[in-house]
């Protein structure tokens, strides 16, 4: 049985990894029906921003309820301190803040950022149009929400959006999105992209789904394969002190 007390998975075949304003004063005085009529506009806008806000309020509030209405990680991800991976002899990729278990035909690379050339990401290519990047963020202990918060951060970070959209997805509320893009040869097109964001124990794994896994949005075909991958992710987090929503870097075992 895998993890010793949890589904199993199948074991997997060969895969690839690789490390790749000042205010100014008025001109003139207003008379007193003047002051009552400009109060009554500045009352009517202050209404309708309220009315707004109200509304983005109760909208934000709809997702993070959907994401707090169930177990989303009852089959997985699972945090290190849930399983016994002795209790089997699958055989996976020990990442550090990720424990992986590829499936044949997988190929893994190491996604390492260009100035402190940290290991960030983990990008897993399954055929030649469809990927899923892995990344672990740090969270607060209480952190069953915050997946909402890393959800707008990535909403404020995304430029050239054509359309960003909120769904109920597997793993709780799925952002979803289509950047236009340029090419090297300068051809304009859309890539479409969807996030799963799962809440640990002080970690929030952020999944993103790209190309045709992007696209497979009934999760069939290689989105499924996708997700039953991520059942199957054990986060490793750590007990170092981190900021919320820090990225927590992978590190391959074995390596120093």
């Amino acid at each position: 049985m895998i993890f010793g007390h949890k589904k199993a998975v199948p074991t997997p075949g060969e895969s690839d990894v690789a490390i790749d304003e000042e205010l100014s004063e008025p001109d003139e005085e207003l008379d007193d029906e003047s002051l009552d009529a400009t109060d009554a506009a500045d009352d009517e806008d202050e209404d309708d921003e309220d009315d707004e806000d109200d509304e983005a309020v109760e909208e934000l509030d709809q997702w993070v309820q959907f994401d707090l209405s169930q177990d989303w990680r009852e089959d997985g991800p699972f945090d290190i301190d849930e399983v016994d991976l002795s209790a089997d002899d699958v055989e996976r990729i020990d990442l550090g803040a990720v424990i992986i278990t590829p499936e044949k035909g997988m190929t893994i690379k190491l996604v390492a950022d260009a100035t402190t050339q940290q290991v960030m990401h983990v990008l897993v290519e399954h055929g030649p149009q469809a990927a899923v990047q892995i990344t672990v963020f740090a969270a607060p202990a209480d952190g069953s929400d915050y997946c909402a918060e890393i959800r707008q951060d990535i909403i404020d970070h995304t430029d050239n959006a054509k359309v960003i959209e909120m769904v109920e997805g597997p793993f709780g509320t799925e952002l979803r999105r289509v950047l236009a893009v340029t090419d090297d040869q300068g051809r304009e097109g859309f890539a479409p992209l969807r996030d799963w964001l799962v809440a640990g124990p002080r970690w929030v794994l952020d999944v993103r789904l790209i190309g045709q896994a992007a696209l497979d949005g009934d999760n069939k075909g290689v989105a499924a394969v996708f997700e039953e991958f991520v059942h199957n992710i054990v986060v490793r987090r750590g007990d170092q002190a981190m900021v919320p929503g820090t990225v927590v870097p992978l590190k391959p075992v074995g390596q120093e």
